[in-house]
């Protein structure tokens, strides 16, 4: 009696926990899956009533218009800036992380600190001065500079991740590669690199969602037209399209759904990159 009792009180908890969890799913897609309903309606559908939520009649009239007026380019843009930034923090902030977590030298505890402590800053008390920088080195307005600047906002996280993630890897193995000869060099670039696969995703995949969505920063560091990134383009098309729903809901899944497929795509590095670096030992 007493162990139907409990299997029942279990089986009540599972299933009181798969309904918290439908309800913070429902809660979390439900925007994103609507917007998707909307850009795939045509336009008298869009405000009829009652509402479809999945079309009856899909089409595709709203992402012909958007690429019609140019939103590849700020799609590409986006693109390019987004690979600068994960290329150069991943390159930068493994050689940092790793000094950190192997090289034992005076001041490796204040950088750490250092390296905290610029998580922590707040990104618009920052942009005067960055802005005044990149104008004086002629870079306003350009996709590498705004590569270049997010690489340096989010290269302290990057330093972070990489650090906890590679304190998590067996030493020995290093120890053994120095001793057949490697450097300190090709022992990251042959070894700990291979191993870190899921941290260096992780730390990726943070610095691609900011660099993808940023606006506060690109929309103060950009004012051409050929330079402007998809976040600040949809910006320009609520004055464009003002309440054309079909239009304005397409350049937001053009948006949100890149992303969402790449974190898809690596989820299950994604997953133990974050949980590796944080079991450090």
């Amino acid at each position: 009696m007493n162990a139907t009792r409990a299997r029942r009180r279990q089986r009540g908890r599972r299933v009181a926990s798969l309904a918290v969890d439908a309800l913070i799913a429902l809660a979390a897609l439900g925007p994103i899956l609507w917007g998707l309903s909307t850009s795939l309606k045509p336009a008298p559908a869009i405000l009829a009533y009652p509402p479809e939520f999945i079309p009856s009649e899909p089409t595709l009239e709203h992402y012909a218009l958007l690429f019609r007026t140019g939103i590849h380019r700020f799609v590409l843009n986006s693109i390019v800036v987004s690979a600068i930034s994960v290329v150069l923090s991943l390159a930068m902030g493994s050689l940092a992380a790793y000094a950190l977590a192997r090289l034992d030298f005076r001041g490796r505890s204040a950088l750490m600190f250092a390296t905290v402590a610029l998580m922590s800053i707040p990104l618009p008390s920052v942009l005067v001065p960055t802005f005044m920088l990149l104008a004086n080195v002629n870079l306003t307005n350009s996709l590498v500079g705004l590569g270049l600047l997010y690489t340096a906002y989010q290269l302290p996280i990057v330093v972070w991740m990489l650090y906890g993630y590679f304190g998590t890897l067996p030493i020995e193995l290093e120890r053994a590669a120095m001793i057949d000869g490697c450097s300190r060099l090709r022992t990251l670039r042959k070894i700990v690199l291979p191993l870190s696969g899921p941290g260096l995703v992780a730390a990726g995949l943070f610095v691609l969602t900011f660099a993808w969505n940023d606006f506060v920063v690109a929309v103060a560091m950009v004012s051409a037209e050929e330079a402007k990134t998809l976040p600040v383009a949809i910006y320009g098309y609520l004055g464009f399209y003002g309440r054309e729903w079909g239009p304005l809901t397409a350049s937001a899944m053009l948006s949100i759904l890149p992303v969402i497929a790449v974190f898809v795509a690596f989820q299950r590095f994604f997953l133990s990159g974050m949980t590796g670096g944080g079991v450090k030992g």
